[in-house]
């Protein structure tokens, strides 16, 4: 009679779940969607620690058109916490770009697969 191995799910290591994630994008937004030319944009972001550690250092940046609208790093964020931050832009004829991004150097050292959760889905405003 042949006997066959028992599989043991607990041993089983998957690059799903929160091992090695930090952070995470919760929310990012662009208004007035459909701003005139001189009208004041507000652009913001929340990002979470999603990580049982402290982090001591988060760095972040909000972008426009691949140009650098605002930067910044938040000191020592426990576990579960999230934070918000924002920045203004003024409106200028054109299409414009926006996206946020956590931890875009990859200072935390997040593993590739875990990084998709530190950018938002950008915004595209057309400025007429």
């Amino acid at each position: 009679m042949k006997r066959t191995k028992k599989l043991n799910l607990r041993k089983i290591r998957t690059t799903h779940g929160k091992k090695d994630d930090k952070v995470s994008v919760l929310k990012f937004s662009v208004l007035p969607v459909n701003p005139k030319p001189g009208r004041t944009i507000t652009i913001k972001m929340t990002i979470r620690n999603v990580s049982d550690k402290l982090l001591k250092g988060v760095p972040w940046q909000i972008v426009k058109n691949k140009k650098i609208l605002d930067c910044g790093v938040r000191y020592n964020l426990s576990p579960g916490d999230s934070f918000r931050v924002s920045t203004t832009w003024t409106a200028t004829k054109g299409s414009h770009f926006f996206y946020g991004d956590a931890d875009p150097k990859n200072i935390l050292k997040e593993p590739k697969i875990k990084q998709f959760n530190n950018l938002p889905q950008g915004a595209d405003i057309k400025v007429k």
